[in-house]
């Protein structure tokens, strides 16, 4: 097979991978057809994983956070050691399991917002970056700012890996990923109450959320 062709399949691959509907299967195998029925990819509020956590408790959404991160984690260490990609090519595989895992073809309404796939994309490609961001979100989960620490943190990646010495296709792939959950946050974004729309998108933004700043800053 012609390298590129193989290459190619591999991004191919790692987007039909990041489509793995982890938040769905679980659903699924508690007999949530309500909360399915429920889940609104344009609103924070009702992320399929934000619904598992409010009705079935954290321990099962964690079990969907815990899959989304390992099939991303599990292909991007694949297509690098199985498909030998080099940096650019493995940059390209980590943002297709993003785009995957934030806009599949199918249950979309069940589809992630991109964080989960991007922390399995850098537990394999950038480990030390990763450490740095998923310390700030567990700090921002435990004091009810998990939306601006994670906004926070998937900004600081890229200057952590240009610091670290990450290859350039690396650092541009962490900035288009956080770039990517961006735009997933902003998806179907309307008017928060009492804002108006353009600090809508901004709150939208940094907390992933249509409820007021007030009610944010107490957690949800």
């Amino acid at each position: 097979m012609d390298p590129n062709a193989a290459r190619l399949l591999w991004v191919a691959g790692a987007y039909l991978a990041g489509t793995l509907p982890s938040a769905y299967l679980v659903a699924r195998a508690r007999r949530l057809a309500d909360l399915i029925a429920a889940a609104d990819r344009r609103s924070g509020e009702a992320d399929a994983h934000i619904l598992l956590a409010t009705r079935v408790g954290r321990g099962w959404a964690g079990v969907a956070a815990a899959a989304d991160v390992l099939k991303a984690l599990l292909f991007a260490a694949a297509a690098r050691e199985l498909g030998h990609l080099t940096p650019p090519w493995l940059a390209a595989a980590g943002v297709a399991l993003v785009v995957g895992h934030a806009w599949p073809p199918y249950l979309r309404r069940m589809a992630g917002r991109g964080i989960s796939a991007a922390a399995g994309v850098y537990l394999a490609l950038l480990p030390l970056p990763m450490v740095g961001m998923g310390a700030l979100i567990l700090a921002g989960v435990v004091l009810g700012f998990s939306g601006l620490a994670t906004a926070i943190g998937l900004a600081l990646v890229p200057p952590a890996a240009a610091v670290q010495g990450q290859p350039a296709a690396f650092v541009v792939m962490s900035a288009v990923i956080a770039g990517l959950v961006a735009l997933r946050r902003i998806e179907g974004v309307a008017r928060a109450p009492g804002l108006p729309l353009g600090r809508a998108v901004i709150h939208r933004l940094l907390y992933d959320s249509s409820e007021p700043p007030a009610r944010i800053a107490g957690g949800r």
